[in-house]
């Protein structure tokens, strides 16, 4: 009997525990990396999650870039192969509100714009925020916007960066990383044109990254241009073509 109840009590005190939600997040990931079945349980535990727990754990930038942007990743990989057909109209895709946490309904678009860029009004080009945003978002966007999160969203095109596990403890390494692998792959520099070639994305971001000062000190910082230069930009192309299978390793 003594033993039944310690069982009984070690057992409630596991059911009371609350469900880490970032390790939910990356475990969601390695499902969708591995094409296991039970990637739609992972979809349920988000779209439970308790919502004090969830912004109690969230409590500083690394844990909710780490968060949001296995989130993001998730759920796109796991949409679009459940059904590809939704990709034909991408912007109905990113923009709908398909995906559930904690009770909320969100889009593809809210993780990116409203938590991971803080609040950014989406076609500013990275130039403005809301003035007033909603609760909602206050309780859960990081508090200062990275720009190197643009190298670590996978929407599904084969020009996006791959998807990886990211982890809190270790998400500014693997950022830069991501960054620099992206971006040595990606830009590239006419000395005899002086002409900087950079990802699109760069564009379409400007303001995350600076303007054009910014994206020049970062191609300097990582080697791709001299310091001495002040080249002309120019964006390379996207392909938009559907790719559910680019997973780093």
């Amino acid at each position: 009997m003594k033993n039944l109840l310690i069982l009984l009590c070690f057992t409630q005190i596991l059911i009371a525990q609350p469900k880490d939600y970032v390790k939910i997040s990356q475990d969601f990931i390695e499902a969708a990396k591995f094409g296991e079945g039970n990637t739609e349980e992972f979809v349920t535990l988000i779209a439970n999650a308790n919502e004090t727990d969830l912004i109690n754990q969230l409590t500083n930038d690394d844990l909710k870039k780490a968060f949001f942007i296995n989130l993001y990743n998730g759920f796109t990989n796991y949409a679009l192969k459940k059904d590809p057909e939704k990709y034909k109209s991408r912007s109905a895709f990113f923009t709908s509100k398909q995906f559930v946490l904690a009770g909320y309904e969100l889009s593809l678009d809210d993780i990116e714009h409203v938590f991971l860029r803080r609040s950014s009004v989406q076609y500013s080009v990275g130039k403005l925020n809301k003035v007033f945003p909603p609760k909602l978002e206050k309780k859960f966007r990081v508090d200062k916007l990275d720009y190197r999160i643009h190298f670590s969203l996978n929407c599904g095109a084969k020009s996006c960066p791959p998807i990886f596990f990211y982890d809190p403890k270790k998400i500014n390494q693997q950022l830069d990383v991501a960054t620099k692998s992206y971006l040595t792959g990606d830009a590239s520099y006419d000395k005899e044109k002086n002409i900087l070639r950079v990802p699109v994305l760069m564009s379409w971001f400007r303001g995350d990254f600076g303007d054009k000062k910014g994206i020049l000190k970062i191609c300097q910082d990582l080697k791709i241009i001299p310091g001495n230069v002040n080249p002309k930009l120019e964006y390379n192309e996207y392909d938009w073509s559907l790719f559910l299978e680019n997973f780093k390793n």
